[in-house]
């Protein structure tokens, strides 16, 4: 009898035992995947707060530039710090986003864009000092209002949420980004004259709206 009790004893500490041991283990399971999880959203948070940094930098940099009244070298100006902001965000995408189609499509960004700002850099260096040959009575009131109503657009950019995925915010913010940036370049067509900034300001026109299509097209099928 004693015999009995002492297996039965024996028994019950080693399945005491044993589920303890199973309830630590997934604790620290539980802890572990706590930790991932925590460490997932904080990464996110951070590649979004980057993200939308780049849009916030672009935007605060066009808005504290002093507007000569010479309609090119405003919107030359306006345009590289614009196309600066696009570059950023295309960089933050190459680091931290994981979609092969849209990493391509940010490297043609970098490409197109850095190409451009230089360009732009050279055409503000050649004519330093502009607003000494402007005269203020000549002003174009109808290309100030269209980068004004530019400026308003920049201030209405979608906010995708800490939560989004690097790729989705990049489709999603660089779509608008394209968007003010032809809104800008179409109002310099309308009112421009020099033409090496026409010729730009079209092409930047017609290779944004082919991005904006295929950026679309990713955000639709990645609901």
């Amino acid at each position: 009898m004693k015999t009995n009790t002492l297996i039965i004893g024996t028994v019950v500490l080693a399945l005491s035992i044993s589920a303890c041991q199973n309830r630590a283990t997934k604790s620290d399971d539980e802890s572990t995947s706590m930790t991932d999880t925590t460490h997932m959203m904080d990464t996110t948070m951070a590649m979004g707060g980057m993200m939308k940094g780049s849009m916030d930098k672009m935007m605060q940099d066009m808005h504290q530039m002093t507007m000569t009244g010479n309609m090119a070298a405003d919107f030359a100006m306006m345009m590289k710090s614009h196309h600066e902001g696009g570059i950023a965000m295309a960089k933050e995408e190459l680091r931290s986003g994981t979609d092969e189609g849209l990493k391509q499509i940010a490297q043609k960004i970098i490409d197109k864009q850095t190409s451009e700002v230089n360009e732009l850099q050279s055409y503000i260096d050649s004519r330093k000092n502009p607003e000494k040959n402007y005269d203020p009575a000549k002003k174009d009131e109808g290309f100030a209002k269209h980068m004004s109503e530019n400026m308003n657009m920049m201030m209405k950019m979608p906010n995708t949420g800490s939560g989004a995925s690097t790729d989705k915010q990049f489709a999603q913010m660089m779509i608008a980004h394209h968007q003010s940036g032809i809104h800008m370049a179409e109002g310099y067509v309308q009112y421009g004259k020099d033409q090496a900034l026409l010729t730009m300001a079209k092409k930047m026109i017609e290779d944004e709206k082919k991005e904006i299509e295929e950026l679309k097209k990713w955000d639709e099928s990645h609901k």
